[in-house]
């Protein structure tokens, strides 16, 4: 844009909520119009905003000449530990997708090193369903897919080895909730990175436990509501994206195994977990 003129604010932070909100981007999907934006200063509140720096949106209504009228909070576009600065775009065939950074500022960024400056997200398509906004891989993801290796539905009380060497692979996993009764059970990446659902917070945890580079912690949201809960998961050379339940959450986190650290299992933890279905894709 070379020639603007300015008319309004569009909206604005509470006193002392945070003091900027950097990269906006202001877009409708249907009747709704959304505020995504990166704000910083905000505290954190028990499980909410635990990163350095958030990013997520806010819906309402909005009309020229109007202005834009709040009709929910602020949530987090992204519940793991390293999403930020998102953009959206709106692709010829009509459809709202979104990319984000995957990194933050102000924490460890090992792969600067290599002189890199992070990596970006999975392109995710946005739609909205009842009020909530869903974000889900866009479909040409699934041209990276090349060998298949379906996962039988079983019952799981220590560890099931999917992989020996897991590199580029997309995972999608159905859990039964209601009949597992372990106290966590889950995905995990040799010792450093485990998704998991543990039964006594009634939490979806995402931790990752990188001494050598000084990452370590937890991610989690609240179990979804239901019988069965479906993740897809996509885990690269130092990044793992989890999407949950058809896009209702998302969870994205950098990773840095050692070369030996990278043996993919499911495992349970005092008790039983049931997987009532699977399926494992090499990526490429």
């Amino acid at each position: 844009m070379r020639e603007w003129t300015f008319d309004r604010v569009l909206a604005h932070a509470d006193a002392g909520e945070s003091y900027m909100w950097e990269c906006p981007d202001f877009f409708s999907l249907g009747d709704q119009h959304y505020l995504m934006f990166s704000p910083q200063g905000m505290n954190a509140e028990g499980y909410s905003y635990r990163n350095r720096f958030q990013s997520g949106v806010i819906p309402g209504m909005w009309s020229p000449g109007r202005l834009f009228a709040q009709s929910g909070h602020f949530t987090e576009l992204d519940n793991g530990h390293d999403f930020y600065a998102p953009q959206s775009f709106l692709a010829k065939d009509g459809r709202r997708i979104v990319i984000g950074w995957m990194d933050m500022w102000e924490s460890p960024m090992p792969s600067k090193r290599e002189g890199w400056a992070g990596c970006m997200t999975l392109a995710r398509e946005l739609s909205e369903s009842n009020g909530k906004l869903l974000q889900r891989p866009v479909h040409e993801a699934e041209s990276l897919r090349q060998q298949h290796q379906s996962i039988s539905p079983r019952t799981i009380s220590n560890k099931y080895v999917l992989q020996e060497n897991a590199q580029a692979v997309e995972i999608q996993l159905q859990w039964a909730l209601k009949n597992s009764d372990a106290e966590h059970y889950g995905l995990q990446l040799g010792t450093g990175m485990r998704l998991y659902i543990d039964n006594q917070s009634e939490r979806l945890v995402l931790w990752r436990y990188y001494p050598h580079e000084n990452l370590d912690g937890y991610r989690s949201i609240p179990l979804p509501q239901g019988d069965m809960l479906a993740l897809r998961i996509f885990i690269d050379t130092s990044s793992v994206e989890v999407f949950i339940n058809d896009g209702e959450a998302v969870m994205s986190s950098r990773i840095y195994p050692q070369p030996e650290e990278r043996e993919l299992s499911l495992y349970a933890s005092h008790g039983v977990a049931v997987l009532q279905h699977g399926a494992l894709w090499q990526l490429g």
